[in-house]
């Protein structure tokens, strides 16, 4: 089974300092343009819109993953959705919905993480922590200048998170990305790896590693996606949190052996790699 990816992410990849083009060309993954109809593999693509997406491998009927498979996990609220549909029970922050010109909810409790359904990026530090009405208005109104102006905004318990070290926007929490594949967990590795060589915290103890890959289990069982990344924070109380899924076939990552033995698992293959402090496979655990 052959991989591919989509050329036009090359300047996305150049711009975020990621390496994820090039390690898929260290294993011979070909240029989507390059297929024929009737390949069969899969394909690394950007987040673009869904129907970007339909466009793309609509001549090739082959490939995965489909874009009824990939379009679930393309925003926060549908993951969300999706879990529940399926009765999957992870811990997950309480998470009120906003819709643009909507009234807050009234059961709102504070403080909040606020974000939106697409991104969780960040507004810088703890800018992100609102303890009132008015300070949820305002960064609402930010978050939908800087990302959309009708963007869904998701108001988020706040959950206090161990440290993993700091960065210039203030601290880092113990986040782990999980990698799904075909429903099995493969891998984890350390989200913040670009920023905190070494964090705090890891590598999690094999009771951590068990409980990480029973809750990946959960959330990929909710998807068809052949691959599908699961992030979870370690809160001070040392119990895992949900903090949310989206499609492995654009998932970023700073760590070059758990990607490609992700990657080589995706086309049947087993590596020889099983892991250091940040990052590894999760073998028979889960």
């Amino acid at each position: 089974m052959q991989l591919f990816y989509d050329q036009r992410d090359d300047a996305s990849h150049e711009a975020r300092g990621s390496q994820v083009l090039y390690w898929l060309d260290d294993l011979d993954a070909r240029p989507l343009s390059e297929a024929k109809p009737d390949d069969t593999g899969f394909v690394f693509a950007g987040a673009r819109p869904i129907d970007d997406y339909r466009r793309l491998v609509t001549r090739h009927p082959s490939l995965r993953d489909r874009p009824n498979e990939r379009e679930p996990l393309l925003r926060l609220d549908q993951v969300l959705d999706a879990l529940g549909r399926a009765g999957v029970d992870v811990p997950t922050p309480r998470t009120w919905r906003v819709p643009l010109d909507a009234e807050l909810p009234y059961d709102l409790t504070f403080p909040l993480f606020v974000r939106t359904a697409f991104s969780s990026l960040k507004l810088g530090g703890r800018v992100s922590k609102v303890r009132t009405r008015p300070q949820l208005q305002s960064e609402m109104g930010k978050l939908r200048r800087a990302l959309g102006w009708d963007a869904l905004i998701l108001a988020r318990e706040w959950c206090e998170l161990s440290p993993a070290g700091q960065s210039v926007y203030g601290p880092v929490p113990q986040e782990v990305r999980t990698w799904v594949v075909d429903g099995t967990p493969h891998a984890w590795s350390f989200h913040y790896l670009n920023v905190v060589a070494e964090p705090e915290g890891f590598p999690p103890s094999p009771s951590d590693l068990q409980t990480l890959a029973a809750l990946s289990r959960r959330v990929g069982s909710a998807f068809r996606s052949r691959l599908v990344v699961a992030d979870f924070a370690r809160d001070v109380r040392g119990n895992w949190i949900f903090i949310e899924a989206g499609p492995g076939s654009c998932a970023g990552t700073a760590y070059e052996h758990v990607f490609k033995s992700v990657a080589s698992r995706l086309r049947g293959e087993h590596d020889r790699f099983t892991g250091n402090d940040t990052g590894g496979v999760f073998g028979g655990a889960g």
